[in-house]
């Protein structure tokens, strides 16, 4: 369904909602509503609460792998650390995997034969863990373990509002990272329902200008399946604005 065809569904389901005894919203807000509706349900679906194999399907078409070599990581904040930067439109992770060489203080290091340790299991964990196991044998990282932590950040420039996903990477003492290979779910582009009346001062969703879809509209990338629960989430996101202007 086009965007403009989610906008009037959505006009249609807010005015039941609300028994016809509210003024409707215009097309930007309503493009801010179904986009905002639209990364709910990729959130949910990320974090697990709806993560089921026909919803993983529909969202397969933001799915996206990005390799991040040592060459372009620097030292961390822990020991064998590493600082690394995600895309700016990752959404969440969905797995990754590591590589591993040995240094020559390894127990496998062999300067005959180099040995590389590929597809090693990463583990997200956080500071409290870090502190608690990175002493602990069994838990810390090995050749067949790599620790992942999350950070983040304000991009100063050129956008002081912009989320730098930053990561960090723990390995074992006798190792080299080579690289790490992350399969993630890119953010959507916005749900956009074209109006002849945007200005330059509209302002953007998500970095779109709104002012290029006078007469053009774009329109939801995800599966169609999935757009009259994108179109049911925006109805409740519209109603609940409106009770909040009401107090």
């Amino acid at each position: 369904m086009t965007a403009t065809e989610m906008g009037y569904e959505f006009d249609v389901g807010y005015d039941k909602i609300t028994n016809f005894d509210a003024p409707g919203y215009e097309p930007k807000e309503k493009s801010i509503f179904l986009t905002k509706a639209q990364e709910e349900l990729v959130l949910n679906v990320q974090k697990g609460s709806s993560s089921n194999e026909f919803n993983k399907r529909v969202l397969d078409i933001l799915k996206t792998k990005v390799e991040i070599l040592a060459a372009a990581m620097s030292a961390g904040p822990y020991n064998n650390s590493f600082w690394a930067t995600l895309p700016t439109t990752a959404f969440g992770i969905v797995n990754e995997r590591a590589t591993l060489t040995p240094s020559s203080s390894h127990f496998y290091y062999d300067a005959t034969t180099p040995r590389v340790f590929t597809d090693v299991r990463v583990k997200p964990i956080d500071d409290d863990y870090y502190h608690l196991n990175i002493k602990n044998p069994h838990k810390k990282p090995t050749h067949e373990l790599v620790w992942r932590l999350d950070y983040g950040e304000l991009d100063q420039t050129p956008d002081p509002d912009a989320w730098i996903n930053k990561l960090v990477y723990v390995i074992e003492s006798n190792e080299v990272l080579t690289g790490v290979q992350i399969h993630y779910y890119r953010k959507p582009v916005p749900i956009i329902v074209k109006d002849a009346g945007y200005v330059a001062g509209d302002g953007s969703i998500d970095g779109v200008a709104l002012v290029d879809f006078k007469t053009t509209e774009q329109d939801c990338e995800l599966n169609k399946i999935t757009h009259r629960e994108i179109i049911d989430k925006a109805v409740k996101l519209g109603y609940a604005a409106l009770q909040d202007e009401k107090g």
